[in-house]
């Protein structure tokens, strides 16, 4: 018999092939996910830029980014955001995308956020859930939907009481379309009336229910640093299809051809009030500022509204310069 070879040496280069791929694959996991997070930290700082040029204040005590190795989280401590007459800010604002999609955003404010309205002053609102979502576009305006749920509306000491005292959902969505034009949608479901506010009035304390259907041309210029200011000279227009309010027996709807913005960034255009209800609905209307009588032509409209009934009753409005103005009942 022959004699055997000698036996074989094992290829210990060959065990190791499968832990060096997997540590370039690591590696090449860990620079993607390092590229992503810079990226994210450009397009922060260049937003910000852009606002601070605009006239708006953005700032922040601290600013972390973690997530790895799958996702992209933001944390943005003690943030404050300035504009016009308003602030938004919060102590918590966390955001998160995943790395394979990093232009999808979710956002949330565990702690809530105090919203300090130019005339009415601070609002803290505060909820069981807070969440926003959005699809940054690479132009244009992106794909946004806010949702609440279980919310609480408290004033800040000394500020003006808020028309609600708390909603169990309020929605908000903004869809882009065709033709640079955008979709807005809003809506209130179970909303708690103030008591001596408008909604109170109008429904003797029932819950309050809304949604408002509108769609704005000319959408990409509310991408802009001054985005009503902006849309405004670029001949921005929203038309209302479809607004309405119930509470109680009180039903209001308001629809309106073509709403645009003032220079100083105010909408103002024709609106057609519609109310069903007790006939003191008109009243309360007035009495709130909702619409405002106008010269005496507007004064006897005004004593026309307090005698008769609401049921059905159409009413042409003006809206300028944030007030609406009485034009004629129908």
């Amino acid at each position: 018999m022959p004699d055997p070879g000698p036996p074989r040496k094992l290829r210990w280069a060959g065990l190791w092939v499968p832990f060096l791929l997997a540590g370039l694959l690591v590696a090449g996991w860990s620079a993607g996910w390092v590229s992503a997070a810079r990226q994210v930290e450009t397009r922060l700082e260049r937003g910000v830029t852009e606002l601070r040029a605009s006239g708006t204040e953005v700032a922040w005590s601290s600013k972390r980014l973690s997530g790895y190795p799958f996702r992209l989280n933001l944390a943005l401590s003690d943030l404050r955001v300035a504009s016009g007459g308003w602030v938004l800010s919060t102590p918590d604002l966390e955001a998160q995308a995943f790395l394979h999609a990093p232009r999808n955003w979710l956002v949330a404010t565990p702690a809530g956020l105090v919203v300090t309205r130019p005339e009415g002053g601070g609002l803290e609102v505060r909820g069981r859930r807070i969440l926003a979502s959005f699809a940054l576009a690479a132009g244009g305006i992106p794909r946004v939907s806010i949702e609440g749920l279980g919310l609480t509306f408290q004033p800040s000491p000394s500020a003006q009481p808020f028309a609600l005292s708390g909603a169990e959902r309020l929605e908000l969505h903004l869809r882009p379309g065709p033709d640079d034009q955008a979709a807005v949608f809003l809506r209130l479901e179970g909303g708690a009336p103030e008591p001596g506010r408008l909604f109170a009035d109008l429904g003797g304390g029932a819950s309050v229910s809304g949604q408002v259907d509108a769609i704005a041309d000319r959408a990409s210029m509310l991408a802009q640093p001054n985005p009503l200011q902006a849309w405004s000279a670029a001949g921005g227009r929203l038309e209302l299809r479809q607004a309405g309010l119930t509470t109680g027996e009180t039903r209001l709807s308001v629809a309106s051809p073509g709403l645009v913005a003032s220079p100083d960034g105010q909408l103002t255009g024709p609106l057609t009030l519609r109310t069903s209800g007790p006939p003191e609905v008109l009243r309360v209307l007035l009495r709130h500022g909702v619409i405002s009588p106008d010269g005496a032509a507007g004064g006897l409209a005004a004593a026309g509204l307090g005698r008769q009934s609401a049921e059905d009753t159409r009413i042409d409005v003006e809206l300028s310069a944030g007030r609406a103005r009485l034009v004629r009942p129908r």
